[in-house]
Protein backbone atom coordinates (compact mmCIF):
# COMPACT_ATOMS: atom_id res chain seq x y z
CA UNK A 1 0.00 0.00 0.00
CA UNK A 2 1.47 3.41 -1.12
CA UNK A 3 2.05 6.41 1.04
CA UNK A 4 0.27 9.79 -0.34
CA UNK A 5 2.39 12.02 -0.35
CA UNK A 6 3.51 16.00 -1.17
CA UNK A 7 6.12 16.07 -3.25
CA UNK A 8 8.57 19.77 -3.02
CA UNK A 9 11.46 21.10 -4.72
CA UNK A 10 14.09 22.46 -2.85
CA UNK A 11 17.43 23.01 -5.17
CA UNK A 12 17.38 20.66 -7.83
CA UNK A 13 16.39 17.93 -5.82
CA UNK A 14 12.67 16.64 -5.20
CA UNK A 15 11.49 15.71 -1.74
CA UNK A 16 8.36 14.34 -0.41
CA UNK A 17 6.83 14.02 3.44
CA UNK A 18 3.84 12.15 4.35
CA UNK A 19 0.27 13.96 3.40
CA UNK A 20 -1.00 13.95 7.06
CA UNK A 21 2.19 15.65 8.31
CA UNK A 22 0.82 18.76 6.28
CA UNK A 23 -1.58 21.02 7.56
CA UNK A 24 -1.36 23.75 4.75
CA UNK A 25 0.38 25.51 1.68
CA UNK A 26 1.12 28.74 1.79
CA UNK A 27 2.77 31.74 0.33
CA UNK A 28 6.13 32.34 2.47
CA UNK A 29 5.26 36.25 2.87
CA UNK A 30 7.43 38.30 5.58
CA UNK A 31 9.70 36.86 7.60
CA UNK A 32 10.58 38.57 10.75
CA UNK A 33 14.26 37.38 12.31
CA UNK A 34 14.64 35.49 15.19
CA UNK A 35 18.12 36.79 16.85
CA UNK A 36 20.45 34.08 18.01
CA UNK A 37 18.23 31.89 15.96
CA UNK A 38 20.17 28.74 14.16
CA UNK A 39 21.20 29.31 10.30
CA UNK A 40 18.61 26.99 9.44
CA UNK A 41 15.50 29.53 10.89
CA UNK A 42 14.56 31.88 8.48
CA UNK A 43 12.28 33.40 11.20
CA UNK A 44 8.91 33.67 12.17
CA UNK A 45 5.82 34.49 9.70
CA UNK A 46 2.38 35.57 10.76
CA UNK A 47 -0.07 32.93 9.63
CA UNK A 48 -3.59 34.13 10.33
CA UNK A 49 -2.69 35.62 13.35
CA UNK A 50 -0.27 32.67 14.68
CA UNK A 51 3.74 32.95 15.12
CA UNK A 52 4.99 30.13 13.06
CA UNK A 53 8.93 29.63 13.03
CA UNK A 54 10.06 29.29 9.21
CA UNK A 55 12.59 26.20 8.70
CA UNK A 56 14.77 27.31 5.74
CA UNK A 57 15.13 23.29 4.08
CA UNK A 58 17.91 25.16 1.75
CA UNK A 59 19.99 25.76 4.65
CA UNK A 60 19.01 22.81 6.56
CA UNK A 61 20.15 20.38 3.50
CA UNK A 62 23.11 22.13 2.72
CA UNK A 63 22.02 23.63 -0.26
CA UNK A 64 23.30 27.10 -2.09
CA UNK A 65 21.00 29.61 -2.04
CA UNK A 66 18.99 29.89 -5.93
CA UNK A 67 20.67 31.45 -8.54
CA UNK A 68 19.19 34.90 -9.16
CA UNK A 69 18.61 33.56 -12.74
CA UNK A 70 16.71 30.23 -12.16
CA UNK A 71 12.77 31.70 -12.24
CA UNK A 72 10.60 30.60 -9.78
CA UNK A 73 13.53 29.45 -7.06
CA UNK A 74 13.66 33.30 -6.09
CA UNK A 75 13.36 33.68 -2.11
CA UNK A 76 10.16 36.00 -3.12
CA UNK A 77 8.52 32.61 -4.71
CA UNK A 78 9.39 30.58 -2.04
CA UNK A 79 6.62 28.64 -0.38
CA UNK A 80 5.77 27.30 3.07
CA UNK A 81 4.53 23.90 3.98
CA UNK A 82 3.01 24.42 7.26
CA UNK A 83 4.04 20.50 9.13
CA UNK A 84 3.50 19.39 12.29
CA UNK A 85 6.45 17.72 13.86
CA UNK A 86 6.82 16.23 17.46
CA UNK A 87 3.00 17.71 17.83
CA UNK A 88 3.97 21.39 16.66
CA UNK A 89 3.43 23.59 13.79
CA UNK A 90 6.54 24.30 11.70
CA UNK A 91 6.89 26.54 8.29
CA UNK A 92 9.19 24.37 5.90
CA UNK A 93 10.46 26.55 3.25
CA UNK A 94 10.40 25.29 0.01
CA UNK A 95 11.19 26.20 -3.87
CA UNK A 96 8.42 24.57 -5.62
CA UNK A 97 5.14 21.91 -4.73
CA UNK A 98 5.50 19.20 -7.67
CA UNK A 99 2.64 17.45 -6.82
CA UNK A 100 0.66 15.10 -4.15
CA UNK A 101 0.82 11.54 -4.95
CA UNK A 102 1.35 7.86 -3.60
CA UNK A 103 4.30 6.27 -3.54
CA UNK A 104 3.83 2.94 -3.88
CA UNK A 105 7.70 1.61 -3.42
CA UNK A 106 9.29 3.28 -0.92
CA UNK A 107 12.98 1.45 -0.26
CA UNK A 108 14.99 2.17 2.83
CA UNK A 109 17.91 4.58 2.05
CA UNK A 110 21.27 3.24 1.06
CA UNK A 111 23.56 2.64 3.95
CA UNK A 112 25.97 5.51 2.25
CA UNK A 113 23.26 7.93 2.94
CA UNK A 114 23.72 8.69 6.82
CA UNK A 115 21.17 11.78 6.71
CA UNK A 116 18.84 11.28 9.22
CA UNK A 117 15.87 12.91 7.80
CA UNK A 118 15.72 10.82 5.18
CA UNK A 119 13.08 7.44 5.64
CA UNK A 120 13.40 6.28 2.35
CA UNK A 121 14.07 6.72 -1.72
CA UNK A 122 10.98 6.28 -4.17
CA UNK A 123 12.37 5.36 -7.55
CA UNK A 124 9.83 6.36 -10.33
CA UNK A 125 10.19 6.11 -13.47
CA UNK A 126 12.05 9.50 -13.93
CA UNK A 127 13.12 10.47 -10.68
CA UNK A 128 13.83 9.58 -7.49
CA UNK A 129 11.93 11.21 -4.58
CA UNK A 130 13.31 11.10 -0.75
CA UNK A 131 11.28 10.96 1.26
CA UNK A 132 11.39 12.40 4.42
CA UNK A 133 10.60 11.65 8.09
CA UNK A 134 9.01 14.97 9.53
CA UNK A 135 9.98 13.71 13.63
CA UNK A 136 13.28 13.69 12.34
CA UNK A 137 13.58 17.33 9.94
CA UNK A 138 14.30 18.56 13.69
CA UNK A 139 16.24 17.13 16.69
CA UNK A 140 14.07 17.13 19.80
CA UNK A 141 16.42 19.90 21.30
CA UNK A 142 16.59 22.13 18.17
CA UNK A 143 12.48 22.11 17.98
CA UNK A 144 12.71 22.96 21.75
CA UNK A 145 14.64 25.90 20.84
CA UNK A 146 13.13 26.91 17.86
CA UNK A 147 9.53 27.08 19.88
CA UNK A 148 10.70 28.56 22.75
Amino acid sequence: MGVQTVVFAVGQEEYGLPIEAVHEIARLGEVRPVPDAPPFVRGLINLRGLALPVVDLRVRFGLPAPESDDPGREVGNALVLVAEIAGDRVGLAVDEVVEVTVLEDISPPPSLVSIPFISGLANLPDRIIMQLDPEKILAPDELRELLS
